[in-house]
Protein backbone atom coordinates (compact mmCIF):
# COMPACT_ATOMS: atom_id res chain seq x y z
CA UNK A 1 0.00 0.00 0.00
CA UNK A 2 1.62 2.98 -1.02
CA UNK A 3 1.61 6.17 1.73
CA UNK A 4 0.30 9.37 0.71
CA UNK A 5 1.96 13.01 1.09
CA UNK A 6 -0.20 13.44 3.66
CA UNK A 7 0.77 10.21 5.50
CA UNK A 8 4.48 10.93 4.77
CA UNK A 9 4.25 14.33 6.70
CA UNK A 10 2.21 13.10 9.22
CA UNK A 11 5.28 10.88 10.06
CA UNK A 12 7.60 13.84 9.86
CA UNK A 13 5.12 15.71 11.95
CA UNK A 14 5.39 12.72 14.71
CA UNK A 15 9.14 12.32 14.24
CA UNK A 16 10.03 16.02 15.14
CA UNK A 17 7.17 17.69 17.02
CA UNK A 18 8.64 17.08 20.71
CA UNK A 19 12.04 18.75 19.98
CA UNK A 20 10.81 21.23 17.39
CA UNK A 21 8.46 22.68 20.54
CA UNK A 22 11.73 22.55 22.78
CA UNK A 23 13.80 24.11 20.85
CA UNK A 24 11.08 26.90 20.02
CA UNK A 25 10.44 27.15 24.13
CA UNK A 26 13.87 27.66 24.69
CA UNK A 27 13.90 30.65 22.85
CA UNK A 28 10.36 32.33 23.36
CA UNK A 29 10.52 31.35 26.70
CA UNK A 30 6.24 30.29 27.09
CA UNK A 31 4.24 27.62 25.57
CA UNK A 32 1.66 30.12 23.49
CA UNK A 33 4.83 31.51 21.37
CA UNK A 34 6.83 27.98 21.39
CA UNK A 35 3.59 26.74 19.62
CA UNK A 36 2.95 30.01 17.04
CA UNK A 37 6.87 29.22 16.46
CA UNK A 38 6.44 25.28 16.16
CA UNK A 39 3.50 25.76 13.86
CA UNK A 40 5.62 28.26 11.45
CA UNK A 41 8.15 25.53 11.24
CA UNK A 42 5.88 22.87 10.04
CA UNK A 43 4.28 24.97 7.88
CA UNK A 44 7.80 25.59 6.09
CA UNK A 45 8.36 22.06 6.17
CA UNK A 46 4.78 21.48 3.79
CA UNK A 47 5.82 24.92 1.92
CA UNK A 48 9.10 23.85 0.90
CA UNK A 49 9.31 20.13 1.49
CA UNK A 50 13.06 19.47 1.67
CA UNK A 51 14.56 16.19 0.57
CA UNK A 52 16.42 15.29 3.86
CA UNK A 53 19.21 12.71 3.53
CA UNK A 54 19.06 10.98 6.66
CA UNK A 55 16.97 11.03 9.82
CA UNK A 56 19.94 12.88 11.13
CA UNK A 57 20.00 15.68 8.70
CA UNK A 58 15.41 15.75 9.19
CA UNK A 59 16.17 16.67 12.76
CA UNK A 60 18.82 19.34 12.25
CA UNK A 61 16.69 21.03 9.24
CA UNK A 62 14.41 21.30 11.66
CA UNK A 63 16.60 23.01 14.65
CA UNK A 64 18.18 25.29 12.40
CA UNK A 65 14.31 26.38 10.85
CA UNK A 66 12.72 26.82 14.32
CA UNK A 67 15.54 28.02 15.68
CA UNK A 68 15.50 30.78 12.74
CA UNK A 69 11.84 31.26 13.19
CA UNK A 70 12.02 32.31 16.83
CA UNK A 71 15.08 34.79 16.24
CA UNK A 72 12.93 36.77 13.67
CA UNK A 73 9.97 36.65 16.21
CA UNK A 74 11.47 37.79 19.17
CA UNK A 75 13.59 40.77 16.93
CA UNK A 76 9.76 42.33 17.03
CA UNK A 77 9.60 45.46 19.18
CA UNK A 78 6.17 44.85 20.57
CA UNK A 79 6.96 40.85 21.66
CA UNK A 80 6.18 41.40 25.81
CA UNK A 81 8.98 38.54 27.69
CA UNK A 82 6.86 36.18 29.95
CA UNK A 83 7.45 33.11 31.86
CA UNK A 84 5.44 31.10 33.76
CA UNK A 85 5.39 28.04 35.81
CA UNK A 86 2.70 26.43 34.16
CA UNK A 87 4.83 26.76 30.80
CA UNK A 88 8.00 25.32 32.26
CA UNK A 89 5.61 22.39 33.21
CA UNK A 90 4.31 22.16 30.43
CA UNK A 91 7.85 21.60 29.00
CA UNK A 92 9.94 20.16 31.60
CA UNK A 93 6.87 17.36 33.09
CA UNK A 94 7.91 14.85 35.71
CA UNK A 95 10.77 16.99 36.72
CA UNK A 96 12.64 17.92 40.38
CA UNK A 97 12.34 21.28 41.78
CA UNK A 98 16.62 21.55 41.04
CA UNK A 99 15.97 20.45 37.22
CA UNK A 100 13.70 23.60 37.02
CA UNK A 101 16.20 25.69 38.20
CA UNK A 102 18.95 24.34 36.03
CA UNK A 103 16.67 24.56 33.49
CA UNK A 104 15.73 28.48 33.96
CA UNK A 105 19.63 29.28 34.74
CA UNK A 106 20.25 27.81 31.13
CA UNK A 107 16.95 30.38 29.68
CA UNK A 108 18.78 32.95 31.17
CA UNK A 109 21.90 32.70 29.35
CA UNK A 110 23.02 34.91 26.60
CA UNK A 111 21.41 32.85 23.59
CA UNK A 112 24.90 31.82 22.04
CA UNK A 113 25.79 29.82 24.79
CA UNK A 114 22.20 29.36 26.09
CA UNK A 115 21.87 27.51 21.79
CA UNK A 116 24.96 25.95 22.32
CA UNK A 117 24.02 24.34 25.78
CA UNK A 118 20.16 23.67 24.83
CA UNK A 119 21.61 21.46 21.55
CA UNK A 120 24.46 19.52 23.50
CA UNK A 121 22.57 18.46 27.06
CA UNK A 122 18.35 18.45 26.04
CA UNK A 123 18.98 17.42 21.85
CA UNK A 124 22.26 15.20 22.90
CA UNK A 125 23.89 16.65 19.46
CA UNK A 126 27.60 16.41 19.38
CA UNK A 127 30.01 20.28 19.70
CA UNK A 128 30.85 18.80 15.58
CA UNK A 129 27.34 18.61 14.86
CA UNK A 130 25.93 21.65 16.56
CA UNK A 131 28.72 23.58 14.32
CA UNK A 132 26.98 22.32 11.40
CA UNK A 133 23.48 23.29 12.49
CA UNK A 134 24.58 26.51 13.64
CA UNK A 135 27.17 27.20 10.47
CA UNK A 136 29.69 27.80 13.10
CA UNK A 137 33.70 26.56 13.71
CA UNK A 138 33.65 23.29 16.20
CA UNK A 139 35.85 25.59 18.01
CA UNK A 140 33.51 28.16 19.01
CA UNK A 141 30.78 25.84 19.88
CA UNK A 142 33.07 24.07 22.10
CA UNK A 143 34.15 27.63 23.35
CA UNK A 144 30.54 28.58 24.22
CA UNK A 145 29.78 24.93 25.70
CA UNK A 146 32.69 25.46 27.87
CA UNK A 147 31.93 29.23 28.84
CA UNK A 148 28.07 28.47 29.17
CA UNK A 149 28.71 25.81 31.94
CA UNK A 150 31.51 28.10 33.55
CA UNK A 151 28.15 30.92 33.79
CA UNK A 152 26.23 28.04 35.20
CA UNK A 153 28.55 26.78 37.56
CA UNK A 154 28.84 30.53 39.21
CA UNK A 155 24.99 31.18 39.04
CA UNK A 156 24.31 27.43 40.31
CA UNK A 157 26.74 27.40 43.62
CA UNK A 158 29.92 25.98 41.43
CA UNK A 159 28.64 22.83 41.06
CA UNK A 160 30.15 20.61 38.23
CA UNK A 161 27.52 19.63 35.66
CA UNK A 162 27.70 16.85 33.17
CA UNK A 163 25.75 15.10 30.38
Amino acid sequence: MLSTAKDEFEALYHRNVDHVFRVCFMFMKNSSEAEDALQETFLRAMEKAPPFKNEGHEKGWFVVTASNICKNKLKHWFRKKRTGDGDRLELVKHRDHYEFEVFDEILALPEKYKTAIYLYYYEGYTSVEIAELLGAKEATVRSQLARGRDMLKKTLGGEEYEK
